[in-house]
């Protein structure tokens, strides 16, 4: 509840009345429960006295489990009606809830202001407590011993996609909850295109392939990428791999607290660019990780919040040479006065196998 009457605090300073969330990552850093969103109204509304869950009569069994009143409703109930809600008011909605329920949301109340609900909720989830951050350090943990594992079966002739799946078994079997995101596993040509989903191309000998991946674990994500080599790669793959691992070495001693996040983008924008491949460098840095994959803040050249403790984001730079191939190399850190590197996998060389 302290996670509440935080964001109370935040709903007083900017004058906002109520907040409706729906299934999802900020109702699951508030309550801890997780659910898809579906077709009937389940919302978390907060306001200055109160908190509850409108839900279903299907789910009331399920929320009684969470310590927060639950108004349900049956089928052949109007949910809206039910809701403690006063017209012309200042509404915070869920950035992420069906726009079908944010029109009957309008419709039923007539708010004064709608904003987006993630404006104040970004404010309580991007710095974040030790205990997320060692759910992390053990998702990654898992992650990466998955990966290992996987790599090893991996040999000419297979497709891209079964490599993905081969890694998704093996979260799944060392104690992931889930994926972050489909991981990404291209090869060849295919690597010049960052996030191009696993396709049904053949490895062959000499390819290079990307492995960017992430589980979920107790409700949090993970993203790591790393280059495996069938065979040794060509000095050109090589070439380019030293530069984007000094990229990523230079951003990530750069990482401390009260530098602004617009100036690790551009170290390691700049280190690429030195070397004449500034213009094949074709996204951010990182990004902020915690309960969703891609969260505040972002390492991005125009994003200039200063860095704080217990931020946690990735450093990813990449080279990506069209229709050639591409390297990228990703960590996640969190910060405690300077960068803490949560990964153990090896970069300092291509994966060869």
């Amino acid at each position: 509840m302290k996670r509440i009457a935080r964001l109370r605090e935040l709903m007083k300073e900017r004058m906002i009345d109520y907040v409706i969330l729906g299934p999802g990552s900020n109702m699951f850093y508030l309550t801890g429960f997780t659910e898809e969103q579906m077709e009937r109204p389940l919302f978390l509304i907060i306001d200055s006295w109160n908190v509850y869950f409108l839900a279903p009569k299907l789910y009331e069994e399920q929320l009684s489990h969470f310590n927060i009143p639950v108004v349900s409703y049956s089928d052949d109930e109007n949910p809206y009606k039910k809701l403690n809600i006063e017209k012309g008011k200042s509404i915070a909605i869920d950035d992420t809830l069906w726009s079908s329920f944010t029109i009957d949301i309008i419709n039923n109340f007539s708010p004064s202001q709608i904003i987006k609900a993630n404006e104040i909720m970004k404010e309580l989830r991007i710095i974040k407590q030790d205990e997320e951050i060692e759910i992390m350090k053990e998702g990654v943990r898992i992650a990466e011993k998955s990966f290992l594992n996987a790599i090893n079966h991996i040999k000419p002739g297979l497709n891209e996609k079964k490599i993905a799946k081969m890694l998704v078994d093996e979260f799944l079997n060392n104690g992931a909850d889930g994926v972050s995101f489909e991981p990404i596993v291209t090869s060849g040509p295919n690597t010049s295109m960052p996030h191009l989903r696993s396709t049904t191309r053949e490895i062959k000998q000499g390819d290079i392939l990307i492995f960017d991946f992430g589980i979920k674990y107790k409700g949090y994500s993970t993203d790591t990428t790393r280059v495996v080599s069938i065979g040794k790669p060509i000095e050109e793959i090589v070439k380019i791999f030293e530069i984007v691992k000094e990229a990523q070495q230079k951003a990530e001693d750069m990482i401390k607290e009260n530098v602004q996040a617009c100036e690790i983008d551009k170290v390691a924008r700049q280190v690429i660019t030195n070397y004449g491949f500034g213009k094949y460098f074709i996204h951010r840095t990182g990004h902020g990780i915690g309960i969703d994959v891609h969260e505040e803040p972002y390492i991005a050249p125009n994003y200039k919040r200063k860095i704080e403790k217990n931020m946690v984001f990735t450093i990813e730079p990449g080279i990506y040479l069209p229709e050639k191939f591409g390297i990228r190399i990703e960590d996640m850190v969190y910060v405690n006065s300077k960068a803490v590197v949560m990964n153990n996998l090896q970069k300092e060389e291509i994966f060869i196998v």
